[in-house]
């Protein structure tokens, strides 16, 4: 073990021993760590200051120790039998993790530029185990689980073809604003952490006159909150204690590799996410992974104009875009050749020249099509799958479940005042279920 991780470890052992003896655990103002500089594509950082990935030598579990705030293992009897929850198979414990690792990272460096308590970093790892998951319904979605009400308070769009919380720079930015509030509003970022949970007025509802500095670990799990909001608030003590010392639990934390580091790279106007995996050399899935906040395989109009890439294929994205830019604003479709061909015969009939064709399905030019093997070629435009069934246009919006004035001009790309005006309506207007409404100028 190198000089740099004893201090690390020391540091991260003396400040679980504070937080354990501390009655209203708050966050340390340790300098942040060491960067070094970003790959290749340091210019694309340079071009889009929001950048969340920040390339570091330091491991991000010691740059995690050295936040931790909170009282670790010895809290209560119901974090240590988490904890043991968790590593019951430290195979899939380390696996999962692995997993999380390229969210992770964008997590902690947002963590850090805040100065944040580290454990605040397992959140994404309780709620989804740091997967970008859709919603069902009117459900909680993406790596925070964050309510749709909730996610358009923090100013994320939600809506059928795009949703905030599926972006993971976003979403990390809504939810830490959000816990921040509560830490203002409570003092003890235990009280933060079950309000981001339950609520933050069930939470006043039950603190009454008392304040997070009155509440050890023994009044607090007596607060009349559900049984899962005390586990909420275990589990993230329990991750915290496992990554103090993995040893104690017989696990391994794996380490990033280089394609962990994510990057945006701006892009202008829509483009297609499967010719952008091509033009990365990363298969599909991981690509829209990624970019989950993009319901569809193509770029939601209105969003923010960026696709998040591993660091180390940016600059192969960036070559390709500079040499075919049209290609990815195309709309493309799936199509199966009947019989074995090349790339020659399939460009000049999709008109265009082979090598922007190789390139859209990344593929070498002298590719053999074998017969049913799927290609992307160009097509006209899909009909929206969010038109009104009767006209076949976007001219009209069907309310639906949660949707609001504000938040359908938004979606629509209008003024709020014509919205409005198209439809005779008034800003206090309360909507109903099934309203048709004009979304363009009649």
């Amino acid at each position: 073990m190198n000089g740099a991780v004893l201090r690390a470890t020391a540091l991260a052992a003396a400040l679980l021993l504070l937080g354990a003896c501390a009655s209203v655990p708050r966050a340390p103002a340790p300098a942040p760590p060491p960067t070094a500089p970003a790959p290749a594509t340091a210019t694309s950082i340079q071009a889009v200051p929001e950048v969340s990935a920040v390339v570091v030598d330091a491991s991000p579990w010691a740059r995690l120790r050295t936040r931790f705030a909170l009282p670790g293992c010895d809290y209560s009897e119901a974090v240590l039998r988490e904890a043991q929850r968790y590593t019951r198979s430290p195979k899939h414990f380390t696996a999962s993790w692995k997993s999380a690792l390229p969210f992770l990272l964008l997590v902690l460096v947002e963590i850090e530029k805040r100065d944040l308590p580290g454990e605040l970093a397992v959140l994404p790892y309780v709620e989804s185990h740091y997967q970008p998951l859709p919603a069902q319904g009117n459900r909680p979605a993406g790596m925070w689980q964050l309510m749709p009400g909730t996610a358009r308070e923090r100013g994320l769009r939600v809506a059928r073809d795009y949703d905030g919380r599926l972006d993971a720079i976003d979403a990390t930015r809504a939810a830490l604003d959000l816990l921040e509030r509560h830490d203002r509003e409570f003092g003890d970022w235990r009280l933060a952490t079950m309000a981001f949970n339950a609520g933050e007025y069930r939470i006043k509802r039950l603190l009454g006159a008392r304040t997070g500095d009155t509440l050890d670990a023994l009044a607090l799990a007596g607060l009349d909150l559900s049984p899962t909001t005390h586990t909420h608030l275990a589990r993230m003590l329990a991750l915290a204690c496992i990554i103090a010392d993995p040893a104690r639990f017989g696990v391994e934390l794996p380490e990033p590799g280089a394609d962990d580091q994510l990057i945006t790279e701006p892009v202008d106007g829509p483009f297609d996410l499967r010719v952008a995996a091509a033009f990365a050399g990363l298969p599909e899935e991981i690509v829209l992974r990624y970019n989950a906040a993009h319901r569809q395989r193509r770029s939601a109009a209105g969003a923010p104009p960026r696709i998040l890439l591993p660091a180390t294929h940016v600059a192969r994205f960036v070559q390709a875009r500079s040499e075919h830019p049209e290609l990815l604003a195309l709309h493309w479709q799936v199509h199966a050749p009947k019989r074995t061909t090349d790339l020659d015969e399939l460009a000049s009939a999709a008109g265009l020249a082979p090598q922007a064709l190789a390139r859209a399905n990344g593929l070498a030019e002298d590719t053999r099509i074998a017969a049913n093997s799927e290609m992307l070629v160009p097509g006209p435009p899909a009909p929206s799958p969010y038109a009104d069934a009767q006209t076949g246009t976007d001219a009209l919006h069907i309310v639906r479940p949660g949707d609001t004035l504000s938040a359908i001009a938004h979606r629509y790309g209008v003024r709020l005042a014509d919205l409005l005006g198209w439809n005779r309506l008034r800003a206090s207007t309360t909507l109903r279920l099934g309203m048709r409404l004009h979304v363009r100028a009649p």
